[in-house]
C-alpha cells in the first residue's frame, strides 16, 4: 500500500515540480489512447474539454509533443494536429488551458500567456514521467495564444524567472502575436518574443493575418537569427489567422478593436506547415523510430 501511495505522490509532485507553475490540477491522463477521435463541428458546439494523451502502439520511447491551443477552447484543429503527430510516431499531450479554470474562452486574456507557458511545462514534466516517452525529445507546438507561450518558453531569461529553467527540445509557434512596438506594451499578452532565444524555434506566420500581424514577428526573428540564435520563420502567402480551422471553409469576418479580422481555412497552408514542422524536427530532435 505504501508503495502505491508513494508512486502516486511521485507522479503528482512531478506534475507540479516547477515552483512557478500554476498550482492547478490540469487533469493530465495517466494512460494514453492510441486513436485520436476528432470532434465534429456542430453549430454552437464543437469544443472539447479535458487534456488528452495519445501514444503510438508499442513500448517506445517515443518523442513527444505538447499541443497548446489558442485563446478559444479546444476545437477540431488541435485533434487533427494530434492525429498527424501520432501517425508520425510521436506521443501527444493536448493541453486544456481553460476548463480546469472553469472558463470557456480566454478572449478577455484573464488567463495570462505566462500561465499558458507554465501549463505547457507541467505537461512536459508529466510526459517525462511516462515510460514510453523519450524525455529528452519533448517539443511544444502552440497556436495563437499557445504560440505566444511557446515564444516565451524559448527564452532563457523567461524560463529562469518563471519556469525554473525547464526547456523543450524545440518549439513551433503558429500564427502568434509577437511584440507590440507601440501602445500599451506592458499588457501581458503584448510582449512575447525575447532577445535570448536559445531553444530551436520555428515561427509559421500568415501573410494575410490581420489579427496577429506577422510584422510583429518578422523583425525580431530576423534580428535573432542574425545574432546566430536558433530562430527560423516562414510567412505563408494567402494565409489568415486560424488557417487550420477546417470548419471555416467560407471566410469568417469579425470585428476586433475597431477593424475587421478575416479567418479562412487554407488546406495548402496546413500541408505546408506540416512539412515545415517535420523537416524542422528532423533537424533538431531527430526522426521517430517506429518499431
Amino acid at each position: 500500500m505504501y508503495r502505491v501511495i508513494a508512486a502516486y505522490l511521485a507522479i503528482f509532485l512531478l506534475s507540479f515540480a516547477t515552483a512557478g507553475a500554476a498550482q492547478l490540477n490540469l487533469g493530465f491522463p495517466k494512460e494514453p489512447e492510441h486513436i485520436v477521435n476528432i470532434p465534429a463541428k456542430v453549430p454552437g458546439r464543437g469544443a472539447e474539454t479535458g487534456a488528452k494523451l495519445y501514444a503510438p502502439e508499442g513500448h517506445g520511447p517515443f518523442p513527444a509533443v505538447v499541443l497548446s491551443h489558442p485563446s478559444g477552447p479546444l476545437q477540431q484543429h488541435m485533434f487533427q494536429w494530434a492525429k498527424r503527430f501520432l501517425e508520425a510516431g510521436y506521443a501527444v499531450l493536448v493541453v486544456d488551458h481553460l476548463s480546469p479554470r472553469n472558463k470557456k474562452s480566454n478572449s478577455d486574456h484573464s488567463v495570462s500567456v505566462t500561465e499558458y507557458a507554465q501549463d505547457d511545462i507541467a505537461a512536459m514534466l508529466h510526459l517525462r514521467s511516462m515510460r514510453f516517452v523519450d524525455g529528452k525529445r519533448i517539443i511544444q507546438m502552440g497556436f495563437s495564444y499557445g504560440a505566444m507561450a511557446g515564444l516565451r518558453e524559448a527564452s532563457k531569461s523567461f524560463r529562469a524567472k518563471y519556469l525554473d529553467g525547464e526547456r523543450f527540445a524545440a518549439i513551433i509557434s503558429v500564427y502568434p502575436w509577437c511584440n507590440q512596438k507601440v501602445g500599451r506594451t506592458l499588457q501581458d499578452h503584448q510582449w512575447n518574443f525575447y532577445d535570448d532565444t536559445d531553444v530551436p524555434l520555428l515561427l509559421v506566420l500568415g501573410a494575410e493575418d490581420d489579427e496577429a500581424d506577422p510584422r510583429s514577428c518578422i523583425d525580431k526573428a530576423k534580428e535573432n537569427s542574425a545574432k546566430g540564435l536558433p530562430v527560423e520563420f516562414v510567412v505563408l502567402p494567402g494565409t489568415t489567422h486560424a488557417f487550420d480551422h477546417t470548419w471555416m471553409h467560407n471566410p469568417v469576418v469579425t470585428q476586433q478593436a475597431g477593424h475587421s479580422v478575416t479567418y479562412r481555412y487554407n488546406p495548402e497552408s496546413v500541408e505546408a506547415t506540416w512539412k515545415l514542422t517535420l523537416d524542422f524536427l528532423a533537424r533538431h530532435v531527430g526522426r521517430p523510430v517506429i518499431r
